[in-house]
């Protein structure tokens, strides 16, 4: 069980890697991985795409809003999480395109900010930030979000929140808990989890799971 990290650490070896590289290819490299990140989300904040690119306050979404490569919509709530992004980005048709042009395969993207499901914007950040530490710092080597795993699932076992690649190819399934589940519903939770780590009909989808809260709570009692 782990709580969100803190991103400096991330932050920083990120822009080690990048210290060999001139500005101008800096600034390809951060605003692809930035367009891509968004595809395989639906969205992003700007908190997330600063862990990503190795910066804190670098201006970088506001670039690429005006180069016309995302589109910025204010939250609705006026709660005030801790991880509840102020706004969100969302791809333009030209930013799409970007993503699109140099991946493997594609996946439906509607590049329309009024269809993103604004409830659950705390929860999917936090699986951002967590995810993007990880990269950032590598943990990890690769994802896969929700949106890419649907489809995916055998025995009507739900999808995880993320799956996270590790270097020595161990898969996990995160799971982001906000709240408490209880009686059937949290049944079903572990029963499901169970399910994908088991290899008795087969190779196991995943080899662990990792559950990701900012409740201590809820930290104790799972």
């Amino acid at each position: 069980v782990h709580q969100p990290s803190r991103t400096s650490a991330a932050r920083a070896v990120l822009a080690s890697r990048l210290g060999d590289m001139s500005s101008l290819e800096k600034g390809r490299e951060r605003t692809q991985k930035a367009v891509e990140w968004i595809y395989r989300w639906g969205w992003a904040s700007p908190t997330t795409l600063e862990i990503l690119a190795g910066t804190q306050r670098s201006g970088l979404s506001q670039r690429l809003i005006k180069n016309q490569l995302l589109t910025s919509t204010k939250t609705l709530s006026r709660r005030t999480e801790k991880f509840l992004p102020g706004s969100f980005l969302t791809l333009t048709p030209t930013g799409k395109h970007l993503a699109e042009v140099t991946r493997d395969s594609q996946m439906p993207y509607e590049c329309r900010p009024e269809r993103i499901n604004q409830n659950h914007l705390l929860h999917d950040e936090m699986a951002q930030r967590a995810t993007a530490e990880r990269l950032a710092n590598g943990t990890i080597t690769d994802y896969l979000t929700e949106r890419e795993m649907q489809g995916r699932s055998v025995n009507a076992v739900k999808n995880p929140d993320v799956a996270w690649i590790y270097p020595d190819g161990l898969k996990v399934s995160v799971e982001i808990e906000l709240s408490p589940k209880w009686e059937r519903d949290l049944d079903v939770f572990v029963h499901s989890t169970l399910v994908s780590l088991s290899s008795q009909k087969g190779p196991a989808r995943f080899d662990r799971m990792v559950l990701v809260t900012d409740s201590p709570a809820i930290c104790k009692r799972y």
